[in-house]
């Protein structure tokens, strides 16, 4: 009995760094189409342990956190005038722009904490 709880101790130390891991903050740096300008550039920070996206727009340096719904395989948070929904397995986000009725999308791509934006 003794054997086997020093192996489910094991077990379960030797998991201790991937749920670590696993709960670490996801980020991406999404692209908006804007013609005939720069395309649109939003960093996002998906946190599922807290609930929260963080969104940084690098272009005013503004950044904010709201709460958020984690799916399956999306992320939906409303903003109020804006509204996201990003699939980080398919690497896309929809802008919902409510005041206007305008939905666009863009593309995104994995980056680092430091390429972010976000203060740490």
């Amino acid at each position: 009995m003794k054997s086997l709880s020093r192996a489910g101790l094991i077990i379960c130390l030797t998991m201790l760094p991937v749920s670590a891991a696993l709960a670490a903050p996801t980020y991406l740096s999404c692209s908006f189409p804007n013609p005939p300008k720069e395309p649109q550039i939003f960093n996002f920070a998906l946190d599922a342990s807290t609930g929260m996206l963080g969104v940084h727009v690098p272009e005013t340096g503004s950044e904010r956190k709201v709460k958020a719904v984690f799916g399956e395989s999306t992320v939906t948070a409303n903003e109020g005038a804006v509204a996201w929904e990003i699939d980080p397995s398919k690497r896309a986000v929809i802008r919902d722009k409510r005041m206007v009725g305008e939905k666009d999308r863009g593309v995104c791509k994995d980056i680092s904490v430091e390429e972010s934006g976000f203060e740490q």
